[in-house]
């Protein structure tokens, strides 16, 4: 009997491997993209205790100075939050992409597996008719013995 080859089988192979590939760069892109939520909330709750300190300091009454150096330490925060929320974004839009590009290797895989499952079962239907074929010509080979037989005195 014939043993099964799939002729693109180097070709699935690779397209496990690029499957893989796109996987492990979704997973670390989607890690920056935690990495950067972390930051913005981090910075957020920063910039509110700086302006919950700003307000009890104010309501203590304080010279101009002091109160210039608290509305400069909150527009410092509030301008780091806005750089980090860009990145944020930016970090967003690379999970996006990197999700596309592992949900195309995903089904570039999985159409090859198909054709090697249909190449599969056309190859097992090939050899079951074999199997067929030769069990008919037995059967034929032994009625035509066995009549032989019979009608030779």
């Amino acid at each position: 009997m014939a043993t099964f080859r799939f002729r693109a089988a180097a070709a699935l192979e690779r397209r496990r491997e690029d499957e893989t590939q796109a996987l492990a760069d979704l997973a670390r892109v989607q890690a920056r993209f935690h990495e950067a939520s972390t930051s913005v909330e981090a910075e957020v709750a920063r910039r509110a205790r700086a302006e919950a300190d700003a307000a009890v300091v104010q309501r203590r009454g304080c010279d101009a100075e002091t109160l210039l150096w608290h509305r400069n330490w909150i527009l410092r925060l509030a301008s780091a939050v806005e750089r980090l929320r860009q990145e944020r974004d930016a970090c967003a839009a690379d999970v996006e992409r990197a999700r596309a590009a592992w949900m195309e290797a995903r089904r570039r895989r999985l159409a090859l597996e198909r054709m090697k499952e249909r190449a599969w079962r056309r190859f097992q239907l090939a050899e079951q008719r074999q199997t067929a074929k030769e069990l008919d010509e037995l059967a034929r080979l032994r009625f035509v013995a066995s009549d032989q037989w019979r009608h030779d005195p």
